[in-house]
C-alpha cells in the first residue's frame, strides 16, 4: 500500500494534473489533433479504456433491487429488515404467479379467491361495523386490493362470484370457520368458481400437525392447480397462541408447497420471536374483544394489515423481478405468455407417495354436497331424526336422539368413503356409527368429544376398500358417549367419496 508521506502526495497530485490534461485534450481538441498531440501509444490506451468503460458501464450503476424493503420501505420500517426477510418460508421460482401478474399486464382480468378458516373469514375484525361488505381490512383482501389498484378492471370489482364475463375484477371468499385441508381437499369447490386466476391458501392454525394433513393438503393444491386458469397459489400462513403448541398445519404443508414451487409467506416466521421477547405485542396482533379478552386463535387486525401487506410487498418484489427478467431478454415485450412464462405440468405422482416409475395420477375433478355448501346442499336418502342446525355460518346435519339414523346414496369408482364431523372438548358431544351397504360389523366408531382446547372439523375414513358403483352409507348416533359429561349431541358436515379422474371427487 502506498503510504501518505510528502513524497507520495507530491506524485499523486503530478499524475493527477497529467491525467486531466491528457482527458481535456482528448476531450475538447478534434480527434484528428488530439491524436497527433498524443501521440499513437497514449491514444491506442486512451482508446482501450473508453472501450472498456462503455463495456462494462452497466455494472457501474447499482442494479434495482427488487427486496421487500426496496417495494415497501414502510412496511420495512415497521417490521425491520431481518423480519421481513424471515417472513418469506418460501419463495422458489414463482413461475406461476408470474404467469398470472404477466396476464395482468397484458389486460387479463382477474378472479381471486380464498381458501382458509375463520381468521380469513374474518372472525373478530367482522365485529366494526364498516367491515362489510368490501372487507378492506383482511388480509386476503389487502393482497386482492393492491392487485386491483395496479390492474384494475374497466367495471370495477364483483363480490362473492367471478365477475370475468362482465369485465370486473373479482374477489371471492371461500372461507369456512372450524374446517381445514382435509375438508377443503375435496370441498373447494363449493365455495369458490372454477375460473380462478389466483388462490390464496391460509389454513396453517386450522391443520394440526398430523402427517395425514400432509395428504389433504397436497390433494388440494394438486386440484387447484389443474383448474381450468391454471392458478397461482399463495399460502399466507398465521399463527395462533391457544394451542398445546405453536407449530401448526404450516409444518405439514410447508414441505409439499416447495415440492410443488408454491410461495409460502408465514406471520409466525417474521413475528413469533418478537412476541417471544416482548408480551405486549400479542394484545396488538390479535383481536380482542369489547370486554378486553385476548383471543389468542385469532388474529386481530393489526395482524391482518401486517399479513395482507406482507403478501402485497410480495407481489410487488417479483412484478419488479419480472421487468429485470424481461429487460433481459431481447424482444421480450413480442413473446407470448407461453415463451416467457411456460406452464409447467404437474408432477405425474404426489410427493407422499412410495416412488414408482410407471404410475401417473390422474387429474383430480371434486364435486362437494355438504351442510356448508352452497352448490349442492347435503340431502340425505333417509333420515331418522337428524336435523339442519347451524351456528352463525356454520352448518351441521344434527342428532342428540340414541339410535337416530341417517342414510345417503352415493357413487364411487375407487372405493373410498369419508364422513367429516366436529370435534369439541366443550360442547357435549356424542359419538356416533358409520357402515356401508347394510355391513354394520364393519363400522367406525366416530367420537365427537375429545380433549384437545379447540373445535374443529375432522375427516374420518369409512370403507376404502369398496367395489366401484352404488352404494348406501349409514351413520347412527350411539347411546354410549366420551363425553365425561355424557353429552349425546352429534354434528355431521359433510360426507366425502374419493374418484380420480375419469370419475370425480364427491362430498355430500
Amino acid at each position: 500500500m502506498l503510504r501518505p508521506s510528502r513524497g507520495n502526495v507530491k506524485l499523486l497530485l503530478g499524475l493527477s494534473v497529467i491525467l486531466n490534461v491528457v482527458v481535456l485534450v482528448a476531450l475538447f481538441v478534434p480527434s484528428k489533433q488530439a491524436h497527433e498531440l498524443l501521440g499513437e501509444e497514449t491514444w491506442a490506451k486512451i482508446t482501450q479504456l473508453g472501450n472498456h468503460i462503455e463495456e462494462h458501464r452497466h455494472t457501474l450503476v447499482p442494479e434495482k433491487s427488487c427486496s421487500m424493503c426496496a417495494v415497501d420501505p414502510r412496511l420495512c420500517n415497521e417490521l425491520g429488515e431481518e423480519n421481513l426477510k424471515r417472513s418469506l418460508g418460501y419463495v422458489g421460482t414463482n413461475l406461476r404467479l408470474r404467469r398470472t401478474l404477466s396476464k395482468l399486464k397484458r389486460g387479463g382480468r382477474l378472479t381471486a379467491g380464498v381458501v382458509g378458516g375463520s381468521v380469513s373469514k374474518g372472525f373478530g375484525i367482522d365485529k366494526d361495523p364498516a367491515y362489510y361488505p368490501d372487507t378492506p381490512t383482511n388480509l386476503n383482501r389487502i393482497v386482492f386490493d393492491r392487485l386491483n389498484t395496479l390492474f384494475p378492471a374497466p367495471n370495477g370489482v364483483k363480490v362473492g362470484d367471478s365477475g370475468r364475463s362482465e369485465d370486473m375484477n373479482s374477489f371471492i371468499n371461500g372461507a369456512q370457520g372450524g374446517v381445514g385441508t382435509d375438508y377443503f381437499s375435496l370441498c373447494y369447490g363449493e365455495h369458490l368458481p372454477e375460473d380462478m386466476d389466483l388462490v390464496f391458501i391460509e389454513l396453517a392454525i386450522n391443520d394440526e400437525v398430523l402427517l395425514r394433513n400432509i395428504n389433504s393438503y397436497e390433494l388440494l393444491v394438486r386440484s387447484l392447480l389443474d383448474l381450468p386458469r391454471h392458478p397461482a397459489i399463495m399460502n399466507l400462513q398465521v399463527f395462533a397462541l391457544e394451542f398445546n403448541t405453536v407449530t401448526n398445519g404450516a409444518e405439514m404443508h410447508t414441505g409439499v408447497a416447495q415440492s410443488y414451487d408454491l410461495p409460502v409467506l408465514s406471520l409466525r416466521n417474521a413475528l413469533y420471536h418478537e412476541v417471544l421477547k416482548n408480551a405486549s405485542l400479542v394484545n396488538e396482533l390479535f383481536w380482542v374483544s369489547p370486554q378486553g379478552k385476548t383471543d389468542l386463535r385469532h388474529i386481530g387486525e393489526k395482524g391482518h394489515n401486517l399479513m395482507g401487506r406482507i403478501g402485497a410487498a410480495y407481489v410487488d418484489s417479483q412484478l419488479c423481478e419480472m421487468e429485470k427478467y424481461e429487460a433481459s431478454i431481447p424482444g421480450a415485450k413480442d413473446m407470448s405468455l407461453d415463451q416467457l412464462y411456460p406452464l409447467e405440468p404437474l408432477p405425474r405422482m404426489q410427493v407422499n407417495m412410495k416412488y414408482n416409475a410407471d404410475l401417473t395420477l390422474p387429474p383430480i375433478k371434486p364435486q362437494c354436497f355438504s351442510a356448508n355448501g352452497h352448490k349442492n346442499p347435503l340431502v340425505p336418502l333417509t333420515n331418522q331424526n337428524w336435523r339442519k342446525w347451524n351456528w352463525k355460518e356454520k352448518n351441521y346435519l344434527v342428532a342428540d336422539q340414541p339410535g337416530a339414523r341417517v342414510s345417503f346414496k352415493l357413487h364411487t369408482t375407487v372405493g373410498n368413503i369419508e364422513v367429516h364431523y366436529l370435534r369439541s372438548w366443550q360442547y357435549k358431544l356424542g359419538s356416533a356409527k358409520c357402515w356401508v351397504d347394510g355391513d354394520e360389523n364393519k363400522a367406525k366408531r366416530l367420537e365427537g368429544y375429545w380433549d384437545q382446547k379447540y373445535n374443529i372439523g375432522r375427516a374420518a375414513t369409512i370403507r376404502d376398500d369398496l367395489a366401484p358403483g352404488e352404494h348406501t352409507l349409514t351413520c347412527e348416533l350411539l347411546k354410549e358417549t366420551a363425553d365425561p359429561e355424557g353429552g349425546l349431541e352429534f354434528r355431521l358436515i359433510s360426507v366425502m367419496r374419493s374418484v380420480s379422474s375419469a370419475g370425480i371427487c364427491e362430498v355430500w
